[in-house]
């Protein structure tokens, strides 16, 4: 049966088909079923996706505009609470028209959404800035000065005056809208939208009163903003493809639209505002209409958000409406509208996906049919051109590897039996090809000679014994300008250097007679008059006898070898920057002076050692750049004062040293030392700045005691040390006692890292309470540290705490203090109830805010201690926070996320800038003592305590004040309202057991004057 089968289907038309077509075919057919059922199914199941989709867009549109609208909204409020307390603060006069006018210029710079700022004094004046466009700016100025007129004038980007635009009069400040309801409402007021003076557009005004201390009304602060900026804000959102979103006020009005830049109609030059209900886009105009018809006409009762749908343009339209309120008196509506039509666009757009998936299914069937016919039927095609190939005469043949079985033997079999066949054709044609190729050969050897004397870039020559030229390669006439002709039958001398003339001839001449090959260098005339370096290799040329009978040289130019060489010489001994004299050229110097002093017994030198005062500060502000001219600038300056037989010497960085050679004594030497702080003390003019620098100058005199170098530079570093310590701009001259402090300090910093290292236990700390001065109520307890050394005693924080800093061993001793006071603490709060609520608050140090491993740390130590995150208070102080501000606040903002309270400690001595001070998540202000301390004696003192309490709570932060010693002191701070204190009045710092027996005999609360003792 089966053999009837095959001769009926061999005789069948489809016999005459490829081979490829029976195997695309079945395999294309059975993909492109499975990707139409699993393309079907997908389209079914993601309509039922999308429509469940469809009714959450609106609701995330309204919020998204909600949130970003109460950002755009707080700038205005926040500009005039900046100006309050500027001008609270003193930094600005409010009767000063021109600091006000600059300072609002300044702020539209940093505010650019606001399109003006102002200010309208109680005695009537007005002054303000606002925004012409990019780069342009307008002043206006009103009141009696310029008799009861309003002026408008341009001014340049410094705030002087170009043009005079406009004179009106009739003007009254205190009868102006924004000026009456910020009065009226004695706080922040938002006021009604009015057109603008500049050009058509409408603006929204925001006000705020300000008062003097005394409650006295001072003025109204005031700003503009443009409602179209909502406009384009709203234009950014994506809605849906037609949808749209505009916001109502509740008289119908339109504030804001997606879809029109400018809400509102001019009528003559000014802009009015357009009703909802009649506005040219039909969308907003339909969707306000139906809005009317679901409140009754009464916007006011829109109170919650809600979802609408309505017909308009035959078909579905879903509305939601949501109110926006904001504090200062807006009450706003925001509607988002999108057409139906926009969420059946996804489910057509899927139907065409899902289309064009399955036919680009079939073509990847289709391709992949091919691709799998191709592989098995290759085989058989590269067999059939390779067989075609060898009958037409190309013998060499080879069919690569097939992983079919089958096809590999017949393969294998093909291979064999063509290389059988070119074997024997390759054995007839060698004798052939063997005489082709030497004759070849032969010629390419001889056009080889040929190119090698014609363009060789070495100068090759043969002279007679005596230095003649017999052959001068052509290369002579790039290397020294000559024509070899002209050099044939000269000698070699005649053109080299008078000074090399010895070298070129007599050098290695016995070597070269006996057979050996020499080189030398010498310097040879160039045929424009210049001399340059030659290096030549000189081969002896013997005859049958083996006798020298003549000499072959081969000359190569080396003169950019010879200059780099002598340069490299050079800056072996020298500085790159500044080219004096390094440090291994300075040590040569001092061994020779220290040499000559043992040999001559009134022989004296002095060494000067000099440091360059706050040079990091000129890199850090100015860059790299300006600091590598200003130590250039030194350096010459260096040159300039130093004696003929001095040397002045760059060690590294910004140090330098002066040799002074032979001096008669130290009166000399501090002389010239004088002489050089004088010089530096002159203003330093670089490329693109006017530095002024100075120098701290370490003296040595030198003398035979020394027994190398390196003990002159250490002591005149040490004397430098001393007169950076004494206040910089000056010089020490060193003695002993130097050297031994110097011993001391290492010893201390020995002893102090073994300590920290091996015995931990000898810091200790003692706890200081802090009290809240409104109720008595011991609120938590400062740590301060102690070393309890074993042979020193106790030791002060303040003989090793600088010490710790410098050495960088304060961010060990700094984890070990907290983990040891977070795990006292929680001690305390596991035996006594009432210190459950107490907190424990830990000096952070500069190096510890800017380790990127400060967060895990103290995650590991709050989570070994076992306490409670919000029980731990960090002080910083305020230097730490200027430096790299954005990443202080990422440190800080992430320390508040857990819950950590942080303190600025010493407020009021540092460098904190108050533009940035509310942008930290700080939690208290810490008043510095020397502040509570005369404010008794000293009403400036009590001035400054009374505006730090008041800004603390303005910025939402507790005031601390520190140095509480008398009762009187303590009646002061409660007055003023500060919140929390501490001092000796409450109790000087004690160590953990006294705190421990205070926990276990009260409840926690003390009588202010009551004695702490403990």
């Amino acid at each position: 049966m089966f053999s009837a089968w095959s001769r009926s289907l061999l005789s069948h038309p489809l016999r005459h088909l490829p081979l490829r077509v029976w195997l695309v075919v079945p395999f294309v057919v059975q993909i492109t079923a499975a990707v139409t059922v699993t393309g079907w199914l997908t389209l079914r199941h993601g309509e039922q996706a999308v429509n469940q989709v469809a009714g959450q867009l609106r609701t995330a549109v309204s919020q998204q505009i909600e949130q970003e609208l109460n950002a755009f909204l707080t700038t205005p409020h926040l500009i005039n609470q900046l100006n309050d307390d500027a001008i609270q603060l003193g930094q600005v006069d409010p009767d000063d028209p021109e600091a006000l006018f600059r300072h609002f210029l300044q702020q539209s710079q940093r505010f650019p959404t606001v399109d003006s700022i102002f200010f309208g004094h109680v005695n009537q004046e007005f002054i303000g800035q606002s925004n012409l466009g990019p780069g342009q700016h307008q002043r206006m100025q009103g009141g009696p000065s310029l008799g009861d007129a309003v002026q408008f004038s341009t001014v340049d980007d410094n705030g002087e005056i170009q043009t005079i635009q406009q004179t009106t009069p009739g003007w009254d400040t205190q009868t102006l809208p924004w000026y009456l309801a910020a009065v009226r409402q004695g706080g922040a007021v938002w006021g009604e939208v009015f057109p603008y003076h500049a050009y058509p557009v409408l603006a929204l005004p925001t006000s705020r009163p300000v008062y003097d201390a005394e409650g006295d009304l001072l003025g109204v602060l005031g700003n503009n903003f443009f409602l179209s900026q909502i406009s384009d804000f709203l234009a950014t959102i994506s809605i849906s493809e037609h949808g749209q979103a505009f916001i109502l006020d509740r008289k119908g009005f339109i504030v804001a639209s997606s879809t029109l830049p400018d809400p509102f109609v001019v009528v003559e030059d000014r802009p009015q505002r357009l009703y909802s209900v009649t506005s040219q886009d039909p969308l907003i105009r339909a969707s306000s209409q139906f809005l009317l018809r679901q409140y009754n006409g009464y916007l006011a009762d829109a109170l919650a958000p809600q979802q609408f749908e309505f017909q308009w343009d035959g078909q579905r339209q879903f509305l939601e409406v949501m109110p926006f309120r904001e504090q200062a008196g807006l009450d706003w509506l925001i509607v988002v509208v999108v057409p139906e039509r926009d969420f059946m666009a996804t489910i057509e757009a899927s139907r065409r996906y899902t289309l064009l998936f399955c036919l680009v299914a079939f073509a990847v069937a289709l391709g992949l049919g091919l691709l799998t016919s191709h592989w098995i039927a290759q085989p058989i095609y590269r067999m059939r051109r390779a067989a075609q190939a060898i009958a037409q005469g190309e013998l060499h043949q080879h069919l690569p590897p097939c992983r079919l079985n089958e096809l590999e033997q017949l393969v294998l079999a093909f291979n064999t039996m063509a290389y059988r066949v070119a074997t024997t054709v390759q054995d007839l044609q060698r004798s052939k090809a063997d005489l082709e190729a030497a004759n070849v050969e032969i010629q390419q050897q001889s056009a080889c000679f040929r190119l090698m004397a014609e363009n060789m870039t070495d100068l090759v020559c043969l002279q007679t014994l005596g230095g003649q030229f017999l052959y001068v390669s052509p290369s002579v006439e790039w290397i020294l300008g000559y024509q070899p002709s002209e050099l044939v039958g000269t000698c070699l001398c005649d053109w080299v250097h008078p000074a090399d003339a010895p070298t070129c001839y007599h050098s290695g001449q016995r070597q070269v007679l006996a057979g050996d090959s020499t080189k030398t260098a010498y310097r040879m005339r160039h045929k424009l008059g210049h001399y340059i370096w030659i290096e030549t290799l000189t081969r002896p040329i013997l005859n049958d006898l083996g006798e020298v009978i003549q000499l072959q040289t081969a000359s190569r130019d080396v003169t950019e070898t010879m200059r780099m060489r002598k340069q490299l010489q050079h800056d072996a001994l020298h500085d790159s920057l500044t080219g004096l004299p390094n440090r291994k050229l300075l040590q040569d110097r001092l061994d020779v002076a220290l040499h000559r002093a043992r040999r001559h017994e009134h022989y004296r030198f002095a060494v000067l050692f000099l440091d360059v005062d706050r040079f990091k500060v000129v890199n850090d502000s100015l860059g790299h750049l300006i600091g590598d001219e200003l130590l250039i600038e030194i350096a010459s300056r260096l040159r300039s004062v130093a004696r003929p037989a001095d040397l002045a010497a760059r060690l590294g960085g910004d140090e330098f040293i002066l040799l002074m050679d032979d001096v008669a004594d130290l009166t000399e030497v501090i002389g010239l030392a004088e002489k050089v702080l004088a010089t530096l003390r002159d203003p330093l003019h670089l490329s693109s700045q006017e530095v002024f620098a100075t120098v701290s100058v370490g003296i040595v005199m030198g003398d035979a005691t020394y027994a190398d170098a390196s003990e002159l530079l250490r002591d005149a570093d040490i004397a430098m040390y001393r007169a950076k310590h004494k206040g910089r701009d000056g010089y020490e001259v060193f003695n002993s006692a130097m050297h031994a402090q110097a011993i001391t300090r290492l010893q201390l910093e020995t002893e102090l890292r073994r300590s920290l290292l091996e015995h931990p236990e000898e810091f200790i700390l003692h706890y200081q309470p802090i009290v809240d001065l409104a109720t008595a109520a011991v609120q938590g307890f400062e740590t301060l540290v102690r070393w309890q050394h074993p042979q020193r005693g106790l030791v002060p924080p303040n003989d090793f705490i600088p010490l710790a800093e410098e050495t960088g061993l304060i961010v060990p001793l700094s984890y070990h203090l907290m983990e040891t006071a977070c795990r006292q603490l929680r001690t305390w709060q596991d035996h006594y109830p009432q210190a459950q609520s107490l907190t424990i608050s830990v000096n952070l140090a500069a190096m510890q805010l800017h380790s990127p491993s400060l967060l895990a740390q103290i995650d590991a130590i709050l989570t070994h201690t076992g306490l409670n995150p919000q029980s731990l208070v960090l002080e910083i102080t305020e230097s730490m926070l200027i430096d790299d501000i954005q990443a202080t606040l990422t440190v800080l903002h992430a320390l508040r996320q857990r819950s950590i309270a942080l303190s600025i400690d010493d407020f009021g001595t540092g460098y904190s800038s108050l533009s940035y001070l509310y942008q930290f998540p700080i939690n208290h202000l810490k008043i510095d003592r020397t502040f509570v301390s005369q404010m008794q004696t000293s009403p400036h003192h009590y001035k400054i305590v009374e505006t730090i309490i008041t800004l603390a709570h303005q910025l939402g932060f507790t005031a601390i004040a520190e140095g509480i010693e008398t009762e009187a002191d303590r009646h002061i701070l409660q007055q003023l309202t500060c919140d929390l204190g501490q001092g000796y009045w409450f109790g000087k710092p004690q160590p953990a057991a006294a705190i421990d027996a205070w926990l276990s005999q009260t409840l926690g609360q003390i009588c202010l004057g009551a004695v702490y003792n403990v």
